[in-house]
């Protein structure tokens, strides 16, 4: 055979195997791709928006989590440990290695910030009134704290109304049922998962509207595994991002043990939406000899009995903050507020 009929042969055969291997290709592509999810109602039948805004909140008043994983931006995958009530109560510490990388707590009145060696933050203690940024800067991501405390208890932050619902649709590749909703400057998409019956959230991104009119991303979320816990259904990780659409910039928990509604100590009551204050009850200041007898020492008149319009109301009792939800400074320097 001349060399010209060699390579003659050669582009023949590579023409007929051409398409045998597009279509081994096809194949095993076809194989790898999961199959799709269908949904679990019938044509028609798709859940009531009321129902999945519904079940959107996490369905657990508090969560205790003693072992985890957490990968945090570029740092080494660490260990992660923490509590959380709602709707703003939250302590947590991330170590590597045995020791303790960094630690965040906040509630209603505040938050306390121990920064060891994260290398997004001077070390050090930082404490001030409630302040999103602590979180912010500590993850990367643009949570309030009611948002934090709402995902890692199962839920999925909602905006705030008024909004309208745009879509409804069905995701078959994660087994989805998915939600558009669409706020002044926002919009949101919910994801919820039926496990047992019931519909659960499975995650949700946030975007916020440019002048331009285009969406950036503020935030997404993705609660994967979802599997029953003591009466409740949690997931077995948990991915975060912020604005950012680098890869090293993904947050992921893995949890371990998950303890639902564990004892706090007798003081396992949320606070409500009116607590507030940075000032501490014990640190507040007692009322001076005369405050609200006109200074003159007298006091004022009694009501009469049964006239009821003389007699105010008492102040409903301010709500006791477990201790497990702030932190103290020992052994590092302090350093003022985080948020300034």
């Amino acid at each position: 055979m001349s060399r010209r009929d060699g390579l003659r042969f050669r582009g023949v055969r590579s023409r007929l195997l051409a398409p045998v291997f597009a279509a081994l290709l096809a194949a095993a592509a076809a194989g790898c791709r999961p199959p799709e999810v269908l949904p679990p109602y019938a044509t028609g039948e798709a859940p009531k928006p009321d129902v999945l805004l519904g079940a959107a909140a996490p369905k657990v008043s508090a969560l205790q989590v003693p072992v985890a994983k957490i990968r945090l931006g570029r740092a080494p995958s660490g260990n992660l440990m923490f509590l959380a009530q709602k709707p703003g109560r939250f302590s947590g510490q991330i170590q590597i290695a045995g020791h303790e990388f960094v630690s965040l707590a906040f509630n209603e009145r505040g938050y306390t910030l121990r920064n060891v060696a994260a290398d997004n933050l001077p070390a050090g203690f930082f404490a001030g009134p409630p302040a999103d940024c602590a979180i912010q800067r500590l993850l990367g991501v643009p949570f309030a704290a009611r948002e934090l405390v709402s995902l890692v208890l199962g839920g999925a932050p909602v905006l705030a109304p008024p909004y309208e619902v745009v879509a409804q649709s069905w995701d078959p590749r994660h087994g989805h049922e998915v939600l558009r909703l669409r706020a002044p400057g926002y919009e949101q998409e919910l994801r919820f998962a039926f496990v047992d019956g019931t519909w659960w959230p499975a995650g949700g991104t946030l975007w916020q509207r440019r002048a331009d009119g285009e969406l950036a991303r503020l935030w997404s979320l993705l609660h994967e595994e979802l599997h029953p816990v003591d009466g409740t259904v949690l997931p077995r990780r948990t991915r975060l991002a912020g604005p950012s659409t680098r890869r090293q910039d993904l947050v992921i928990i893995t949890y371990g043990a998950q303890t639902v509604d564990p004892d706090l100590g007798g003081s396992s009551a949320a606070a409500g939406d009116d607590d507030a204050g940075w000032e501490d009850e014990d640190t507040a200041s007692p009322p001076s000899a005369g405050e609200g007898d006109g200074g003159d020492g007298d006091a004022s008149p009694q009501p009469v009995p049964g006239d009821t319009s003389a007699a105010p109301p008492p102040a409903p009792a301010e709500t006791a903050i477990p201790p497990q939800f702030t932190l103290d400074g020992a052994g590092l320097a302090p350093r003022g507020e985080l948020c300034r």
